[in-house]
């Protein structure tokens, strides 16, 4: 049964070899330049603290690193974001869509193999490459990108989207889901082009709203400044809600008025910027942040979701299946 399933996705497997060999080659010769550019113009210390004049690195010297380097390397991660919805759309979408589509699932039914181990031996010769391939390309564009460090993506944190999405478990996750669900659709429908149209729409909408509440996956914590005047996020830190605090502890509402009112003036600027908020009822300030450190958790809340989709569509998959004549 295997043997019979590897030859039907053999052309898939040759394009995703044929995707894996290019893709680490170019990231492999395109990080050793990069290294190259680095070394040639000293930039190993910029590279450990980042952009900082005390440490001599706010100079054109890093611009011109960034300048030519940064949306290289963003680049990469965005084919690694890619990936997994390609996997769904060429992997997950024909793979039983097709068959159902051209008939030529009555012959597998009619031999002595159960459905249910045919589509397993389909859904692993088709997912279990496509993972590897995906796992090695975040590992390589997780390793480029590393090596350029705080002057790289990396300085904008651990939740900038194309970061989030190419590192810990988010591509496995993503193209679990991704090729589940063209898997489940394609087995539905009966047809190859609706199960990609939808899970094309499906997974760029998913990923999109988890994106936008991913400040939401986990708990807050709260930064109280007793100056008013100064706020304290950690960079790289994701901001859920923000503002004043009066003497009694109480969120203030619509302190911008109070901010406003705190601000220069025309001839007579404020000078004591921390004395007026608190004269205007705004005595701290707080924000609630999910920090930095706080990345790998949101990691697993996130994967967690997307996994237990797959599982689910993976079992209707099975149902699916079933079905059909």
């Amino acid at each position: 049964m295997i043997r019979v399933v590897w030859r039907q996705q053999r052309a898939q497997l040759i394009t995703m070899l044929a995707v894996f060999v290019v893709g680490a080659a170019a990231l492999l010769a395109v990080r050793a330049s990069m290294v190259s550019y680095l070394d040639g113009h000293a930039l190993g210390n910029c590279v450990a603290i980042g952009i900082r004049a005390d440490g001599g690195c706010g100079n054109d010297v890093v611009q011109s690193f960034q300048d030519i380097w940064f949306d290289r390397m963003k680049v990469g991660q965005l084919f690694v974001l890619a990936l997994p919805v390609l996997v769904g759309l060429f992997g997950g979408a024909p793979l039983f869509a097709r068959e159902l589509e051209q008939g030529t699932h009555v012959l597998a039914f009619t031999q002595s193999v159960s459905r249910i181990r045919w589509m397993s031996s389909k859904i692993a010769v088709a997912a279990a490459p496509a993972l590897v391939v995906v796992v090695a390309l975040q590992l390589l564009v997780e390793w480029w990108v590393g090596a350029a460090g705080k002057i790289g993506p990396l300085a904008s944190g651990p939740y900038f989207y194309a970061t989030f999405g190419t590192s810990g478990l988010a591509p496995v996750a993503y193209t679990l889901f991704a090729f589940s669900l063209g898997m489940f659709v394609g087995a539905a429908s009966r047809r190859t082009l609706v199960a990609m149209t939808v899970t094309l729409a499906v997974t760029v909408v998913l990923r999109y709203a988890l994106s936008s509440l991913q400040k939401f996956l986990v708990s807050a914590q709260r930064i109280v400044s007793d100056d008013p005047s100064v706020s304290k996020v950690e960079p790289g830190s994701l901001t859920v809600f923000g503002g004043y605090l009066d003497a009694n502890g109480n969120v203030v509402p619509n302190a911008n008025s109070a901010v406003m009112n705190c601000g220069s003036k025309g001839d007579a600027p404020v000078t004591d910027t921390a004395t007026c908020y608190r004269d205007h009822g705004l005595v701290k300030w707080f924000a609630d942040v999910v920090p930095a450190e706080a990345a790998g958790t949101v990691h697993l809340v996130e994967a967690a979701i997307y996994l237990g989709l797959a599982v689910v569509l993976v079992l209707a998959t099975g149902w699916a299946v079933r079905r059909q004549a």
